[in-house]
């Protein structure tokens, strides 16, 4: 036991060191006097409550109103979304156009994106979600970066809220944007966001949008990632720019949280990519057997100042990565909830990857097992 601890604390912090590395080494984008036009796809379902705040953003971005289209697809929505949105189409200073699913056979984000791309007037697409929020120089971050060699652009993505719970997620989170954007910059893909995503409108038919995916409903933005760099090596770059961040709030209930990650994790039995597979298989190994050290310390199997030992490095190696991704995004102090954090969240990936397999979960008032 003493020897797997030690073989997979030095793979844990070995890995998060090397993040560290990888994180720092990302470029910042230089900006460009060229621009460009973008069609900005929402797609919204029962969002009467936020899409009104997305919108105002994007009639205050610092971007010539006639260099972009902003396009919301209702998804069937059930309150008063399309009414809000149609409202504002005769109010705002936006190029802003109305379009809904009417096929019942058809219904989820990935037949509203499909249906935003094909709608899209433009060549490039920026896609975000309803109950987002962001900069006034949201778009032009994104004219900065799509060269004419690049064909997907991925953002970074704040957890924003009050409180010890809405801090543990905004470190969580800023360590999964970290870990994300350091394996799209060392062409080996593992995550990003949907809720800050751009991408070219030619290379999504060329790999067939979301055809091949369409049996899971999340998995959206990370499946269309894979498939783009698999197509076009070279041509992916992840944002790196304080203007480019949005932001979303907090989950305030437990339940709502862990339905979420429950619909993340839903779909890494459908990853192909074999090398996620193991990534994933691996941090459930790895903190399998440090909760199993913890126990046998207690039990007086294991002695209780080696692990503390091990816990300590454990965690200084996950601050020195997530610390300044969370400055990056103009996060709180990462110290203290990262030590809550490094507390709970091995019993929150280990509940999380067998629910991930055997649980169901709801998403905008849909249920799915």
């Amino acid at each position: 036991m003493m020897i797997l601890i030690t073989a997979f604390t030095l793979l844990h912090v070995l890995f998060y060191l090397r993040l560290a590395q990888g994180w720092r080494k990302i470029p910042a984008v230089e900006k460009s006097e060229d621009l460009i036009p973008f069609s900005v796809i929402i797609p919204a379902r029962n969002e009467s409550a936020n899409i009104q705040t997305i919108l105002k953003n994007l009639e205050s971005q610092d971007y010539p109103k006639e260099l972009f289209e902003v396009i919301v697809i209702d998804d069937f929505s059930e309150d008063d979304t399309v009414q809000v949105v149609q409202q504002l189409i005769a109010s705002i200073n936006l190029n802003l156009r109305l379009e809904r699913l009417s096929d019942p056979t058809k219904q989820g984000k990935k037949h509203a994106l499909t249906a935003g791309v094909k709608a899209a007037k433009y060549e490039t697409i920026l896609t975000t979600d309803a109950d987002c929020w962001f900069g006034e120089s949201w778009i032009r971050a994104y004219s900065d970066a799509f060269r004419k060699d690049v064909n997907m652009v991925a953002g970074p993505v704040a957890i924003e809220g009050k409180g010890i719970f809405a801090r543990l997620q905004q470190v969580e989170f800023a360590g999964l944007i970290g870990f994300g954007a350091v394996t799209i910059s060392e062409e080996n893909p593992s995550m990003c966001s949907g809720a800050n995503l751009g991408f070219k409108k030619t290379a999504f038919e060329e790999v067939g949008g979301y055809t091949n995916n369409l049996f899971t409903p999340s998995g959206d933005d990370e499946f269309l990632l894979f498939n783009i760099m698999r197509k076009f090596p070279h041509s992916t770059i992840f944002l790196k720019s304080g203007d480019a961040v949005v932001h979303t709030s907090a989950h305030s209930k437990l339940r709502s949280f862990m339905n979420q990650r429950t619909r993340w994790t839903s779909k890494w039995k459908y990853n192909k990519n074999w090398k996620v597979r193991m990534s994933a298989i691996l941090f459930f190994l790895d903190y399998l057997i440090f909760y199993g050290a913890i126990a046998a310390a207690v039990l007086g199997k294991l002695d209780a100042t080696f692990i503390m030992g091990i816990a300590i490095m454990r965690f200084m190696a996950l601050l020195f990565f997530v610390s300044p991704v969370n400055r990056f995004m103009r996060g709180k102090s990462s110290f203290f909830p990262l030590l809550l954090f490094q507390i709970i969240y091995p019993l929150h990936v280990l509940f999380m990857g067998m629910n991930s397999i055997f649980g169901s979960y709801t998403w905008k008032g849909r249920k799915y097992g």
